[in-house]
């Protein structure tokens, strides 16, 4: 095999694209599978003035560190979730509603990676999302989530009653 070859093999072989049961898990906190409605949008923290309108979503996972989400986009007027604003230099942070109940969960984010669905024809990327400048309230709130999802996928069997001899 040629130095040529040999480069591009060892390029594929780190791809971020490899197949899931490859990768090492890398995640610090254990994630609780969801499906909930969410939207969310991006803007930059030094310029507050430019954001984009809010975008549908979905959450497919949670975790007290981060955000699972699908998309239809990864991009809205001129901000990208990974790459720098043009103008700054700086990562784009995302603003995420979970839709949950009376009042929604709204907290900060920003995009650690995504990727393009092809399996999934509700949603074109999937996009993982750390959460940054966690307050004691919003930790309380997703931990309550959680336990919520939890509990709501706990099956209980009546007790049966009992035979009198």
């Amino acid at each position: 095999m040629n130095a040529a070859a040999n480069a591009i093999s060892n390029l594929i072989s780190k791809s971020r694209f490899r197949k899931p049961s490859l990768q090492i898990n890398r995640r610090r906190a254990k994630r609780h599978r969801m499906d909930m409605p969410a939207r969310f949008r991006i803007h930059l923290p030094s310029h507050p003035e430019l954001s984009s309108t809010y975008l549908a979503a979905q959450v497919f996972d949670l975790s007290k560190l981060g955000i699972g989400l699908l998309a239809d986009a990864v991009e809205c007027g001129g901000l990208h979730i990974m790459h720098p604003w043009p103008g700054a230099s700086e990562q784009c942070q995302m603003e995420i509603k979970i839709l949950c109940g009376d009042a929604p969960l709204t907290v900060q984010g920003k995009a650690v990676w995504y990727s393009q669905q092809e399996d999934e024809p509700s949603f074109a990327f999937r996009i993982g999302i750390e959460l940054v400048d966690l307050t004691p309230e919003l930790r309380e709130r997703i931990r309550e989530l959680i336990d919520l999802k939890r509990s709501s996928h706990d099956i209980s069997l009546p007790s049966e009653p009992e035979k009198s001899l």
